[in-house]
């Protein structure tokens, strides 16, 4: 009976631990708890980022507080996305943007698809982007240009190329050089070529061939007195082994044992 007991309670704390962990979101995708924003920008980001959320099938979040209290960055963004119900779908696929005023801090937590979409040069490419607006107090274009990025860089991780992976087909859009250009090119440079050599060969009427070393030296113009090897110096190339850095970006737990991955710093 005690043991019975003692399982329905462990199965019951499994479950509202469960519910609690994976509970829907009520929460807008855009919190200004710091309140960066205008009502009306408030209303007009948040409205991109439902949008974006919806047609790409991956939440894409905004949080503004003051203080961490106590946390870190990253800390902080995965339990906010955790344990509020953030993430589209059955694999929670989402990624937030935190920003804390109080120390200029700032994190990007990934779960579940984002992870693969957001790989860690991903993430970098969206910080270079986002921060000086933040570091100008241009809250709102942060936010908008923030949300455009993860549009771009989801649109072409559901075409099979993350931003930054390394397997990927491309990393940055690129215009392709036809060969037709590439041929034109290598024709033109080769026709130069043979026209600047000629005219230099031209002018060396007074140099001939010669089969042997010895008739390029004046007679009795070298005389080695003493000879001598002398070590100099030592070179000793150093590289580091790559790693192995297939698709997605570094990873690691939350407090609620869940995969994220992302990134952090100052502003």
């Amino acid at each position: 009976m005690k043991k019975r007991i003692i399982t329905i309670f462990t199965l019951l704390f499994l479950v509202v631990s469960f519910v609690t962990v994976f509970a829907e979101r009520d929460l807008p995708l855009l919190v200004d708890d710091a309140d960066l924003l205008t009502d009306r920008e408030e209303k007009l980001i948040n409205s991109k980022l439902e949008r974006i959320s919806k047609n790409q099938k991956c939440e894409v979040a905004i949080l503004t507080v003051y203080s961490l209290d106590g946390k870190t960055a990253t800390e902080y963004a995965d339990d906010f996305f955790d344990y509020n119900g953030y993430g589209y779908g059955y694999d929670e696929d989402g990624i937030l943007l935190l920003i804390s005023m109080e120390h200029s801090d700032w994190a990007m937590s990934t779960h579940g698809y984002a992870i693969t979409a957001f790989t860690d040069k991903g993430l970098d490419y969206i910080a270079d982007e986002v921060l000086p607006y933040l570091s100008d107090e241009e809250y709102n274009d942060a936010f908008s240009r923030y949300a455009e990025l993860c549009d771009e860089l989801l649109t072409q991780a559901r075409e099979g190329s993350p931003y930054g992976a390394k397997n990927a087909s491309r990393s940055t859009p690129e215009k392709a050089i036809s060969p037709k250009r590439i041929f034109i090119s290598l024709g033109v440079g080769l026709l130069f070529a043979f026209i600047i050599t000629g005219i230099m060969k031209g002018k060396l009427k007074s140099v001939r061939y010669q089969p042997a070393a010895t008739s390029y030296v004046r007679k009795d113009s070298l005389n080695i007195a003493v000879s001598k090897d002398l070590f100099l110096y030592r070179k000793v190339d150093r590289r580091a082994i790559p790693k192995n850095n297939s698709s997605g970006s570094s990873t690691h737990r939350s407090s609620s044992g869940r995969t994220h991955g992302g990134s952090s710093g100052k502003f």
